[in-house]
């Protein structure tokens, strides 16, 4: 409470000071943000796709209080498409600062917070151009939301306009794409298009795409622009490496293309480094594959009837285990805690059930030797779809119930004993602090990609695990339990993981937000390159990420206005 009184007395020092609010965005509160006149003025010109925002937790509370409204309400709340389909609201409710839950007392006031006080619903470029235009002539923070699902805080801010890209969701099939690196089937996916309608455009087809996991995940959004794992990484690379061109906006209101022989600085940029940093993208063209059969594999386990040591040994098997998996070309996801273990699916593209079988052998024999219950099973499928179909693990996963952080394992890991069992340690402390794990096995090297060239970490092609450590969330929790929760995973969760892969880094879209190394661990030595290409396309510094390139340019105060660091004001030369 002192820390916020002293950042709120110094910060009104430096403005009485002489400091000029023009260097911070403008905020509802202030007499410079735009009359009620101005606002339905702008509504016109974006064709009266403007919409004022009201959370979604707003039944919930008092004076608008409906019990039935705010039961419905907590009943779709860890619903991905529930958040999705709203102009405003994200999956990672923290990261709005509760300040409209619905699962607080209703006395607690609703309050808009770090929810964007208008979106524009778009569905042309103009609206993108207008809305942008707009925020630079009145100072007002700018964001891009499309589903929602980003963890990083880039869909939301404090008293910002948000250009919502959700309902653009036109595909388009390219029988017979013809570049300088490229030639066959492609798809072209406008920004709202979700991984689970690009997948089923291409299933159609007898075609496949390297799409999210998650089915409302947004493909062209923060997805593919961060790197983008799928279940067939470890078939054809990332989602980033599928890229062909892109039509971006950009902050300085032009339509463009961008591809490996156009603009191609920032064709390699929003190819892996994360969205929502160089340009508001519109579209996005990717390679296509022939489809072909799956099998999927599953064991499971718990500590029933056996001791803690042993349950360990089990899971220290399936460590050990990984690069045979990782070499098998072959995705898969494990989750455990300190009493459960599941590791489903294996997901085999071109193998047969038998060939799945023989993969899991060893691993089960061993679970055997140590006496371990376990089930396990084996099926197989004609193509991507009707195996990921089946994956309720990944289809109906709640969303907003735990706080994460991850690492990328390096091969190097795996083959160094010390190492290893240093990082085996490492989750058994995890485990013992009311964590849980979730782990993905794929081996997405260049050699895999097709030597593609853009942005993507580094460490990726080192890697052959990616591992999330997460802790529950409970509904009702104060913001100050949750916060607690996040700096145990920054501080005591990922430090000892980091020390034991030096040189790593994390998966940008599932990383912890309060890295304090996120320079390295989510860019790389890509860092420099991609300051200098959004300095390029982006010189008033409109798009913005807390962990997104160039964000240490800007700081929130305690009231959620952002604030440019001096430092940096030489940078930023547009008259605010």
């Amino acid at each position: 409470m002192l820390v916020s009184a002293i950042t709120v007395a110094a910060t009104l020092a430096a403005f009485a000071g002489g400091k000029d609010l023009h260097s911070c965005r403008t905020l509802p509160t202030d007499h410079s943000w735009p009359a009620e006149n101005v606002w339905n003025t702008f509504n016109q010109s974006v064709d009266g796709h403007l919409v004022r925002t009201v959370p979604l937790g707003s039944p919930c509370h008092d004076p608008n209080y409906d019990e039935a409204q705010c039961q419905a309400v907590r009943e779709k709340w860890h619903l991905a498409e529930f958040h999705e389909s709203h102009p405003s609201s994200v999956m990672d409710q923290p990261l709005v600062r509760k300040s409209c839950d619905p699962f607080d007392p209703r006395e607690l006031p609703c309050q808009i917070g770090s929810y964007p006080q208008y979106a524009v619903n778009v569905s042309s470029p103009d609206h993108v151009i207008k809305t942008v235009q707009f925020v630079k002539e009145h100072n007002i923070r700018f964001v891009v939301k499309n589903s929602g699902h980003d963890t990083l805080g880039r869909s939301s801010g404090t008293g910002a306009v948000s250009v919502w890209m959700h309902n653009l969701q036109d595909i388009t099939f390219i029988s017979e794409y013809k570049s300088s690196i490229y030639t066959g089937p492609a798809f072209k996916a406008h920004a709202g298009v979700r991984s689970i309608d690009i997948a089923n455009a291409a299933s159609n087809r007898g075609l496949v795409v390297v799409s999210g996991g998650c089915p409302t995940v947004g493909f062209t959004g923060g997805f593919i622009q961060g790197g983008g794992q799928s279940a067939v990484s470890s078939f054809y690379g990332l989602a980033a490496d599928q890229t062909l061109e892109f039509e971006v906006i950009t902050t300085q209101g032009k339509f463009i293309h961008a591809s490996p022989t156009e603009n191609q600085d920032l064709y390699w940029a929003l190819s892996g480094s994360g969205g929502g940093a160089h340009g508001i993208v519109w579209s996005v063209t990717v390679k296509a594959y022939e489809d072909l059969p799956v099998s999927l594999g599953s064991i499971s386990f718990t500590s029933e009837g056996i001791t803690q040591e042993t349950f360990f040994q089990a899971i220290d098997t399936f460590h050990a285990n990984t690069p045979r998996f990782a070499d098998a070309k072959v995705w898969t996801i494990a989750q455990y805690t300190g009493g459960f273990f599941s590791l489903n699916p294996v997901f085999a593209v071109n193998k047969t059930s038998a060939e799945v079988s023989t993969l899991l052998r060893p691993l089960l024999d061993t679970l055997d030797s140590l006496g371990v219950k376990y089930a396990s099973d084996v099926e197989s499928y004609d193509g991507y779809l009707a195996a990921y179909e089946t994956l309720v693990v990944l289809i109906n996963v709640p969303i907003g119930v735990m706080v994460t952080g991850s690492r990328l394992l390096p091969t190097s890991l795996f083959e160094d004993k010390e190492r290893l069992k240093g990082a085996q340690k490492a989750i058994r402390s995890i485990l013992a602090s009311g964590g849980m794990i979730f782990e993905f096995v794929l081996k997405a090297t260049l050699d895999v990609a097709g030597n593609p060239q853009n942005s993507v970490l580094p460490a990726w092609r080192k890697a052959i695990k990616h591992l999330g450590v997460a802790i529950p969330l409970a509904d009702g929790e104060s913001s100050e339990q949750v916060s607690h929760k996040r700096r145990k995973i920054t501080t005591e969760f990922l430090p000892e993981l980091k020390r034991l892969t030096p040189g790593s880094g994390s998966y940008h879209n599932e990383a912890d937000p309060n890295d304090p190394d996120y320079k390295e661990a989510f860019y790389g030595s890509n860092y420099d390159k991609l300051l200098a290409i959004k300095d390029k396309w982006d010189p008033d510094q409109i798009l913005y990420g807390a962990t997104s390139v160039g964000g240490d340019r800007w700081r929130e105060t305690v009231e959620g206005r952002l604030c440019r660091n001096e430092e940096y004001e030489d940078l930023l030369h547009d008259e605010l």
